[in-house]
């Protein structure tokens, strides 16, 4: 006490000099200049080393300070255990406090640091300096820095009169009544590098040398943005989801937001919160546009574009996550990880992927996957080609009837699945045979017991309908009590095959025959039958079985017999 007894003696016309600067900081805008030397010179750098000389001490001559800080918004930093209290902010302080001159010199006073005061709030606020309305530079050119609008040690303010009113379109704005046209002027004390980015931009007649209304043509009247130190919400803000179409197209009506940008709503392929801000970049220098393409410089996108080389799928990500999120567990994973680079990821499939990004999202710029057997087979060959089972693709059936990969394969497959999701896409062409898959005997197709590609090669290159090897070797591979070889085979298969017997899908006779019963079947090719052969209903002769058992092949007799 009777060291803050004696620094009071020194007057209190000493006093006001010296707190001055303190006290327009505190009323949050200063309208005079400071006393004293530079600013530079009247405050010791941040950070500053020393001692700490506690928050009791801070308190004996800042008492109202104290009491202000301890009921606002950074009461949590004075009151934490891990932190210094006031010296969280103004350094180490013993060195002040025992000074006898009461030099604030001798701490550090944010409101003087200049464009250091955002590194003394940065080391909270780190996110909310980087992000802060995306114009803090513009902020620093025009003189301004946190402690010109926050202000710090004042108690907590009320809620301001329009808190919780969000302001998405000028309409908006015009129809609550309470923001006013500002002009260019007033947005020029704080975004002065907007302004000039704007001047060289497309959109230059907007700026405030040609334009009085200029920033409020897209941003809408900004008296309220003004008066409560900038709140981004009461103003239309192009760059979010509920103000960026909208007020882009009160001058762009002629741009079709649905089919252009390919927001498809029964299957989204964009990201949510799309606008058109991004891809197209309004404060930005106006590019030399590539013919047909429409590229933007500036645009989000062009940053990771500057070199090809660097971009990777993340590029694409930016748009268009919903086709993304998801794979990791598919067949492709490999190629749709975010750190794998565009050329060897999304691009090796989607044609023109770094045009189509560099251009805002033109399709013209993008070759779709899917367009017929020999343009899928193509991009699919880059990585398959040396798979044994496409050697002879373009001369089967399924090439030259155009029917290409995705046609069968999803590129989206899960891992594992692919073959079952292939033979499933099977019936979507061959619906009668998938009818077939339906009658009281049949193979186990539709349980996956047996799938298409056990018997029919996809990718082969005859047309295995009229072939042998399908009609009986295939068969054998699961009936082996049939194979033989045999002395005496059944000549039917040496032509025709199992087949000639026996549907291979599926019958409404037992065993898949043919026919009702072995003796319509045997008939088939066996007219010629013995004339003591008597085939009248009851005989013991219609029942051809009955004596030729081994009807498969015999090693014992020619006729087939037992």
């Amino acid at each position: 006490m009777q060291t803050c007894a004696r620094r009071r003696a020194h007057g209190a016309l000493r006093a006001i000099v010296l707190l001055t600067p303190m006290l327009v900081a505190l009323g949050g805008h200063g309208t005079g200049e400071h006393a004293g030397p530079p600013a530079q010179d009247r405050t010791a750098p941040f950070p500053r080393a020393g001692t700490y000389a506690g928050e009791a001490v801070c308190k004996e001559c800042h008492e109202e300070q104290h009491a202000a800080i301890h009921a606002g918004v950074h009461a949590p930093v004075v009151q934490a255990r891990h932190l210094h209290a006031c010296e969280t902010c103004h350094g180490p302080g013993d060195a002040h406090a025992r000074d006898e001159d009461n030099d604030y010199r001798l701490i550090t006073h944010p409101p003087d640091l200049g464009r250091g005061v955002v590194a003394v709030c940065g080391r909270c606020h780190a996110e909310a300096v980087r992000a802060h309305g995306g114009d803090l530079e513009g902020f620093l050119a025009a003189g301004k820095t946190c402690t010109s609008c926050h202000r710090v040690h004042v108690e907590k303010p009320e809620a301001p009169p329009h808190d919780g009113l969000a302001f998405h379109t000028r309409r908006a704005l015009a129809a609550h009544g309470g923001a006013q046209p500002t002009g260019a002027p007033k947005c020029l004390e704080c975004h002065p590098l907007r302004d000039q980015l704007l001047a060289r931009s497309v959109h230059a007649h907007l700026a405030a040398a040609r334009d009085a209304a200029g920033c409020e043509t897209c941003h809408g009247p900004g008296s309220l943005h003004a008066e409560t130190g900038g709140i981004a919400r009461l103003i239309t803000r192009p760059d979010r989801a509920g103000d960026g179409v909208s007020t882009c197209r009160s001058c762009h009506e002629e741009v079709d937001p649905i089919e252009f940008h390919w927001r498809d709503r029964r299957k989204p392929l964009l990201s949510a919160g799309l606008t058109c801000t991004t891809c197209h970049t309004i404060h930005a220098p106006a590019p030399g546009r590539p013919a047909r393409t429409g590229a933007l410089d500036g645009a989000p996108i062009d940053a990771v574009l500057a070199s090809r080389d660097g971009a990777t799928n993340a590029t694409c990500a930016r748009c268009h996550e919903p086709a993304l999120k998801g794979r990791h567990g598919t067949v492709h994973r490999t190629l749709m990880a975010a750190d794998v680079p565009l050329s060897a990821g999304c691009a090796a499939c989607h044609e023109g992927a770094e045009a189509h990004a560099a251009a805002g999202g033109r399709r013209d710029a993008l070759v779709p996957v899917r367009g017929g057997a020999a343009h899928e087979h193509r991009l699919c060959a880059r990585c398959h080609e040396q798979e044994p089972a496409l050697a002879a693709w373009h001369a089967g059936s399924h090439a030259r009837h155009d029917v290409g990969c995705t046609s069968c394969h999803s590129l989206v497959s899960e891992r594992g699945h692919t073959r079952r999701d292939a033979e499933g896409r099977c019936a979507s062409c061959h619906q009668a045979v998938a009818a077939e898959f339906r009658l009281p005997n049949r193979h186990p197709v539709p349980e996956h017991a047996v799938d298409c590609s056990d018997c029919h090669d996809p990718h082969g290159a005859r047309d295995k309908v009229r072939d042998l090897e399908l009609r009986q070797e295939r068969c054998v591979r699961c009936h082996t009590q049939y194979r033989g070889p045999f002395v005496f085979p059944h000549q039917a298969s040496r032509s025709d095959g199992c087949t000639v017997c026996h549907l291979p899908h599926g019958s409404t006779n037992k065993r898949l025959l043919r026919q009702h019963n072995s003796q319509q079947n045997c008939l088939q090719c066996h007219g010629d039958f013995p004339s003591f052969h008597d085939q009248t209903q009851g005989a013991v002769f219609t029942n051809c079985l009955a004596c030729h058992t081994e009807v498969h092949g015999s090693n014992h007799s020619r006729f087939l017999f037992r």
